[in-house]
């Protein structure tokens, strides 16, 4: 979700003749983040998480006139979602009518929640079994957006992860770096969950 409030910019010494939205980012950024409900180790969640934000111009002589806030919105399934969605919408529209701005809201990278098929599980857990690769139900639910919710929509489907181990770094952190050793266990499982099909 990505909220733009819109006002007036003013020469910093004359801020009383623009219309900043600095108190309205301010309110906005933890009433966003207070949506959320389900802290690990819940196994049900809502979560709100403010991902950007950016207020005025990089110059110190002019006091802003607009702001922008990103904030990622997920729910266990997608059934909860219009709720959640609805709930921040009214918290941007209070503020932008408080603060008198203008305010508008996108939606971008929608995913549907993932959901694994009982016999595409039967499937994987019998490959990992003959292939002798270690598994376990791990952190789930699985809180993270993932693409792979959509197939669920045409084809009984499930979704594992190679695990990379609990001292490598974390994905999206600067120092990861792609275990390459991990493509070779992933095709032998895959490779083995077709011939299963194909058999």
């Amino acid at each position: 979700m990505k909220i733009t409030l819109s006002g007036k910019t003013a020469h910093a010494s004359q801020p009383e003749t623009g219309l900043s939205p600095m108190a309205a980012i301010s309110q906005l950024m933890p009433a966003l983040t207070a949506l959320s409900r389900g802290a690990p180790p819940a196994t049900d969640f809502t979560l709100a998480t403010v991902t950007h934000a950016s207020l005025g111009e990089q110059a110190f002589g002019i006091a802003p006139g607009d702001a922008e806030i990103w904030v990622t919105l997920r729910t266990l399934i997608d059934d909860r979602m219009s709720d959640l969605c609805e709930k921040a919408e009214g918290l941007v529209v209070a503020a932008a009518r408080e603060a008198g701005l203008q305010h508008a809201v996108s939606y971008h990278d929608i995913f549907f929640h993932c959901e694994n098929a009982p016999e595409a599980v039967a499937h994987l857990e019998a490959a990992l079994t003959a292939e002798k690769v270690p598994f376990d139900e791990g952190d789930l639910p699985m809180r993270a957006s993932e693409d792979f919710g959509r197939l669920r929509s045409i084809c009984p489907s499930a979704m594992f992860f190679l695990g990379a181990g609990e001292k490598h770094p974390a994905l999206h952190n600067p120092d990861y770096d792609y275990p390459d050793d991990l493509t070779a266990i992933g095709a032998r499982v895959f490779m083995s969950v077709i011939r299963q099909a194909l058999g």
